[in-house]
């Protein structure tokens, strides 16, 4: 008889210790739900995406081949002088 009473009192326990977790696990999984949203608001918000990349990199790429083009020609100077 006492080691039924035991094993109902772990029982309890047990189920107890399993309510408990499944509300962790729900709270859990609204948090990351939560700080998923926000972090693809703050990629929508603050990002530059590729298409917009592309201008800034076609002047920035002729920008940096004028100079060494410039270089380039003044070495050749330099040589044949």
């Amino acid at each position: 008889m006492e080691k039924d009473h035991e094993q109902n009192i772990e029982i309890a326990i047990i189920k107890e210790q399993q309510k408990t977790m499944s509300q962790k696990i729900d709270d859990l999984s609204c948090l990351v739900k939560e700080e998923f949203s926000l972090l693809k608001k703050d990629l929508k918000d603050n990002y530059v995406e590729k298409n917009e990349f592309a201008l800034v990199r076609t002047i920035v790429y002729g920008l940096v081949g004028t100079v060494l083009l410039t270089v380039l020609g003044v070495v050749l100077s330099k040589v044949v002088a």
